[in-house]
């Protein structure tokens, strides 16, 4: 598996340069309303939101977002996006590495719903990663992420290397009370309850 570093010296010039992910497509936002439910106000949190798609899904879906990225280009991207499909107040950005700054740095003490959509394979110390997560998470919220599982693609597709190996996603799913997936095309989407 090829490794690529989860820092911002790696993603802002990608970012800053107009490079784009892959969209949240209509099929993945039906289930992210299944796996979250209704916002009602509460606070939701993007970990590596990008240009900020699937912050949007959750503040269409009723949650007070904050959306977190360590690429200063990603939250341009970001902010551009949510002015042009936003009328009035949408998800707040907020530049941070999760994996590594204070998180009382973020807006909120705990969150409803913690996402991160193609962030976790890049994380370098995965059960660390999880247990910030599990720090921000509320006792009875809801840690969806969207990655993708190895071997679900071609050989000779270039971007086979970005899936997590079996050992990662029991990483992933481990210590949690309730594990929900569904699998959306080379996808696979969790619901992790603690």
């Amino acid at each position: 598996m090829t490794s690529t570093p989860a820092t911002a010296d790696y993603w802002e010039p990608l970012w800053a340069g107009g490079r784009r992910y892959r969209e949240v497509s209509s099929a993945e936002a039906t289930l992210l309303a299944d796996h979250v439910g209704p916002g009602r106000g509460r606070p939701a949190l993007d970990i590596g939101t990008g240009d900020g798609a699937l912050a949007h899904h959750l503040h269409q879906l009723g949650y007070r977002t904050t959306g977190i990225d360590f690429s200063p280009g990603a939250l341009a991207a970001a902010a551009r996006k949510a002015r042009s499909h936003q009328h009035g107040e949408g998800p707040t950005w907020h530049l941070m590495d999760f994996a590594a700054d204070d998180l009382n740095a973020l807006p909120e003490r705990s969150y409803a719903v913690v996402t991160c959509r193609l962030v976790y394979r890049w994380m370098d110390d995965k059960p660390a990663f999880l247990d910030r997560v599990r720090k921000v998470l509320a006792p009875d919220g809801t840690f969806r992420v969207v990655t993708e599982p190895a071997g679900r693609r071609e050989d000779n597709d270039p971007r086979r290397h970005l899936g997590i190996t079996a050992a990662e996603a029991e990483t992933l799913t481990a210590g949690w009370s309730l594990v929900r997936t569904a699998d959306l095309d080379v996808l696979r989407c969790y619901a992790l309850r603690p």
